[in-house]
């Protein structure tokens, strides 16, 4: 299992009152984007409007559709995204982020090295 899932749903409980949460995209997420024609800049301010649980596969997701207007919706792993230092929940947010990447690489390496030799 890759999240803990008391801890997630509290955690998402707890960004849940505190939307709007600002963040910025990562590198990775910005290339992402534009490579499907979004205008996704590092410097570009993004708001967590709303936050869903994707399962251990998907994790934590945010809706961070720049507006109204928008003909797409931005849904984005939380992974993805960088919490203002300032920010009530930003250390624990980043100790989620941390946690989760941490057990995605170690479930990797390990499915790696049960795979059958050809």
């Amino acid at each position: 299992m890759i999240d803990d899932p008391a801890r997630t749903k509290e955690l998402i409980g707890r960004m849940e009152a505190q939307v709007p949460i600002p963040a910025r995209p990562t590198s990775s997420l910005v290339r992402v984007m534009r490579d499907k024609g979004a205008k996704f800049s590092r410097d570009r301010i993004l708001y967590i409007k709303r936050i869903f649980y994707g399962g251990d596969e998907g994790g934590i997701l945010c809706d961070v559709t720049p507006s109204e207007e928008s003909t797409e919706a931005y849904v984005v792993s939380l992974t993805h995204l960088e919490i203002p230092s300032r920010h009530p929940l930003a250390r624990e947010i980043r100790a989620y982020q941390r946690e989760r990447v941490r057990r995605i690489r170690a479930a990797g390496s390990s499915s790696q090295s049960r795979s059958p030799e050809s």
